[in-house]
C-alpha cells in the first residue's frame, strides 16, 4: 500500500514538473501557426470560376463550387438548417 502512494506521488510530481516546463517553454517561433488559429472558420468556401486550387490530394479547377465547413454540414444534417 506503501509503495502504491510513492509511486502516485511520483506520478503527480512528474506531470507537474512537465507542465511547468511546457509553459516556461520560449514562444513558438513561427507567429503564422499562432495567428492561423485565430482567424474565422467561414461556413462555406466558394471556389472561383476558372482558379485552380491547389491541395495535398492534388489540384482542382474552380467552377462555382461551394465547401461547406463540417460544422455547418453537421448542423445541417441534424437541425435541419443551414
Amino acid at each position: 500500500m506503501h509503495l502504491k502512494m510513492k509511486n502516485y506521488v511520483s506520478l503527480i510530481l512528474l506531470l507537474l514538473l512537465t507542465s511547468c516546463g511546457l509553459k516556461s517553454s520560449p514562444p513558438v517561433l513561427n507567429a503564422r501557426k499562432i495567428n492561423d488559429s485565430a482567424l474565422y472558420d467561414p461556413p462555406t468556401v466558394h471556389l472561383i470560376d476558372g482558379e485552380t486550387y491547389q491541395f495535398q490530394e492534388g489540384a482542382i479547377t474552380g467552377k462555382g463550387q461551394a465547401f461547406h465547413s463540417h460544422y455547418s454540414y453537421m448542423r445541417a444534417v441534424i437541425i435541419g438548417d443551414k
